[in-house]
């Protein structure tokens, strides 16, 4: 269903959903629980619960949720290059280099864990699939997943897998302790080393194919226009519903799970690593879909809370970034490593309802978030309207 200003809204939900659930892992990481020895966990209130919302968590939310979130990116970008006329991969070169530009400032001001760096990154190839079939789109993807299994089962049999891997481990050893207890100029320098840690870590775990294969799963999406209300394919949906949440968990639960160490077991879990996130997020993509084509009260409700969410996600993504470091960093908040897993599923709840109270609130005075406007303002080189 497309919005009166030519925006769909059950995508907007989409990306909505995909922000709570990169919240979910985040909130890990910010909050220092991720960082700390079990004994200290078991420690905090509510710690017996952690281990199964850790599990499940890496089920179905670890790398699942980003994986959607690039699906998404993928779709817009076949959409926007389809809206516009004249010039449509200049257009999109300029958003990835503003889309650099945040990540970078992102990655260095608040969090090194961040995506967006990734996404221009990447997003700069996109512009040569602009006039690619659906087909084609989605069969490129499947082959960057199936290179991207090989290369990881080779790399350890070759020397090859831990090239940057011991640099990337001590860089996070020895920068984490400034976020409790270092000073904002002093976290900011731990920024720059743990994000070169994290480049390292992505690079050996070949995060930019995976990331690139679903923008390009993304952009076959869009193709079909499999977002829209109207444009039929109910049974593709359904199959990839079917086949990306039985099969996708299937695969998750495989790798979460096994604990032999055969060559049968190593298999099935890089199966696992590779398969189970894109078809998790293609399965969650495609149940919700198909639920908000329908036209009911709770239907309609879902999808209008969680849409103006995801219009502004750009602007959500950071603003959870910020926000955590204010409470859980030692330079203000100071909470860091002192809640439980399940204490912050529950903060990362709340968090959320009031992102979508804000989201809500703030479309209904002004046409944009607010690093959207920016954006925007930086790709065509003229301040658009940002009052209603």
């Amino acid at each position: 269903m497309a919005s009166e200003s030519g925006r769909i809204d059950s995508l907007d939900a989409l990306r909505g959903f995909a922000i709570f659930g990169i919240l979910l892992i985040n909130i890990q990481v910010f909050s220092g629980w991720g960082f700390v020895a079990s004994e200290t966990r078991q420690a905090l209130a509510w710690s017996e619960w952690d281990e199964p919302i850790a599990t499940w968590l890496d089920i179905l939310v670890r790398a699942k949720f980003y994986s959607l979130f690039s699906l998404l990116f993928g779709y817009s970008f076949m959409m926007l290059a389809e809206r516009v006329q004249h010039g449509p991969v200049r257009y999109h070169l300029k958003r990835m280099l503003g889309l650099l530009v945040i990540g970078t400032a992102h990655s260095l001001l608040f969090s090194p864990w961040d995506i967006l760096m990734l996404y221009g990154a990447m997003g700069f190839f996109l512009g040569a699939f602009l006039s690619v079939r659906a087909s084609i789109l989605a069969a490129c993807g499947v082959a960057l997943l199936m290179i991207t299994g090989v290369a990881l089962w080779f790399a350890p049999r070759l020397g090859l897998a831990d090239l940057g891997g011991s640099l990337s481990l001590r860089l996070l050893q020895e920068n984490v302790p400034a976020l409790s207890g270092g000073s904002y100029p002093e976290v900011v320098e731990a920024n720059a080393y743990l994000s070169v840690s994290v480049f390292l870590d992505r690079i050996e775990h070949l995060r930019p194919l995976r990331v690139m294969a679903m923008f390009l799963f993304g952009a076959a999406a869009a193709r079909l226009h499999l977002a829209e209300r109207d444009s039929g394919h109910v049974r593709l949906l359904v199959a990839v519903a079917l086949a990306g949440l039985v099969l996708g968990t299937a695969l998750a639960m495989a790798e979460v799970k096994l604990t032999e160490d055969t060559l049968t077991s190593e298999m099935v879990k890089l199966v696992g690593e590779v398969g189970a996130p894109p078809m998790l997020a293609m399965g969650y993509g495609a149940i919700l879909l198909l639920w908000w084509r329908g036209n009911g009260l709770l239907t309609r409700a879902v999808r209008s809370a969680l849409a103006p969410t995801g219009r502004m996600a750009l602007t959500n993504y950071i603003l959870q970034s910020a926000i955590c470091i204010c409470v859980f960093y030692g330079m203000w908040g100071d909470r860091f490593a002192s809640l439980s897993l399940a204490a912050l599923m529950l903060f990362s709840g709340m968090f959320f309802v009031g992102q979508m109270i804000f989201s809500a609130v703030w479309l209904r005075i002004f046409t944009q978030g607010p690093l959207e406007w920016l954006w925007r303002w930086q790709i065509k080189r003229k301040r658009p309207r940002l009052l209603r």
